[in-house]
């Protein structure tokens, strides 16, 4: 079978949110970038995420500035800045779903001492939320706990995907899922990629494609670096009573310990109903529960973090999700972003939605080193990748 050949500065493996960060600063900055998807656009770890642009708050809630509170920490003001059109990234059209996330706490001395704790090491970052400011659900007076406004916007991230795909979509290829990868090399250096019928060529390849690096690192034999896997099992409910909607939140729920109870977002359906997803200590503590179980505990959890609160009768929902990441040890959470560069080729791993930037600041790093230059490429036509349905809309 005869093979299409496509030339390109640089070829990136895996349409996640790092792969079309990446995929989008390159082509804008004159060179000529390829992004190829075996699948749909967004489809694994980015649209799992609660789009919640993190700015380390919730790694200091013990009251101290760890490594990665201070790695992420500038990222929200880097997000809002593409975001208000002023950003290394045009995200005007992306829709915000909150201008910042809440943290709360119940009315028990132990959350609030948390709360107290991380207030003080977050001061620029966390503020208190007055009673006239605060959203329908925590003004109820059964509402006895703190309240706190962390600096974090809540984005959707279909919009977010649809804005980072629009200005380069022609410069994406899509391949069939089963698709074959064949990598050929010349001594340490990757030459071409060979998929269904397509002969890669290009001057650097970088994977971005999530738990999909292992089969490529299994593929090009390279052992350093491995990848971990920390799975969570997370969950989503709507109302079953069309009169009574959940009220949209963007919160963590805090207890006594340093990681928050949950971490509940809210997303619209295509049926317009709001669901609610919950990650944070309850996703984690889910792994490998039965549906069932899982399910029941969540419940009971709402009950006790929002006790004022009458909720509907709930539909529910649970979504496995394996975080995919450099090898730590102790299957420990990275600090920050991950980049590998071994020749022309680029091992990365955002960690985190909101890392994808400094990770494109760590290959670009790369690239100028290896003096990457811009050439002339006239490609043929070939199928482009589409955006994966949201979980929101598949789960139920």
């Amino acid at each position: 079978m005869s093979r299409q050949q496509i030339t390109t500065d640089v070829a990136i493996i895996g349409a996640g949110i790092a792969g079309l960060w990446l995929h989008n600063r390159l082509n804008q900055a004159g060179y000529h970038a390829v992004l190829i998807e075996n699948g749909k656009i967004g489809q694994g770890q980015t649209l799992s995420s609660q789009g919640i642009i993190h700015g380390g708050s919730k790694y200091a809630l013990n009251g101290i500035l760890s490594k990665a509170s201070q790695v992420i920490s500038n990222m929200p003001a880097r997000w809002k800045s593409c975001l208000e059109g002023k950003g290394e990234i045009d995200l005007t059209s992306v829709k915000k779903l909150a201008e910042h996330q809440l943290l709360w706490s119940k009315d028990r001395l132990s959350s609030k001492m948390v709360s107290f704790f991380a207030s003080k090491a977050l001061s620029s970052r966390m503020q208190s939320v007055p009673l006239q400011n605060r959203p329908a659900l925590f003004q109820d007076p059964a509402f006895k706990g703190a309240l706190y406004q962390l600096d974090e916007p809540v984005l959707d991230v279909p919009s977010l995907l649809e804005a980072l795909v629009k200005p380069f979509h022609d410069r994406m290829l899509a391949v069939p899922k089963e698709s074959t990868y064949a990598w050929q090399k010349q001594g340490d250096h990757l030459s071409s990629l060979t998929v269904d019928s397509y002969e890669i060529q290009a001057q650097h390849f970088v994977f971005t494609a999530g738990e999909g690096n292992e089969a490529i690192l299994n593929a090009l034999n390279i052992s350093k670096p491995a990848m971990q896997r920390r799975p969570l099992q997370m969950l989503l409910c709507k109302s079953k009573q069309t009169d009574k909607p959940l009220p949209a939140i963007y919160a963590h729920s805090l207890g006594s310990g340093s990681k928050p109870i949950a971490t509940i977002s809210s997303h619209v359906n295509k049926s317009g109903e709001v669901v609610w997803y919950l990650g944070g200590n309850i996703a984690e503590q889910g792994v490998g529960k039965d549906k069932a179980r899982l399910i029941e505990e969540a419940k009971l959890l709402l009950s006790d973090i929002l006790p004022w609160f009458e909720l509907p009768e709930l539909d529910w929902a649970t979504h496995p999700v394996n975080r995919a990441e450099p090898q730590q040890s102790s299957l420990s959470r990275p600090d920050s972003a991950f980049v590998s560069s071994q020749g022309n080729m680029h091992i990365c791993w955002p960690t985190k939605l909101a890392l994808a930037p400094d990770l494109t600041d760590q290959v670009f790093k790369q690239l100028e080193s290896a003096k990457l230059q811009a050439g002339a490429h006239k490609n043929p036509a070939f199928q482009h990748p589409q955006v994966a349905e949201t979980l929101w809309d598949r789960a139920f």
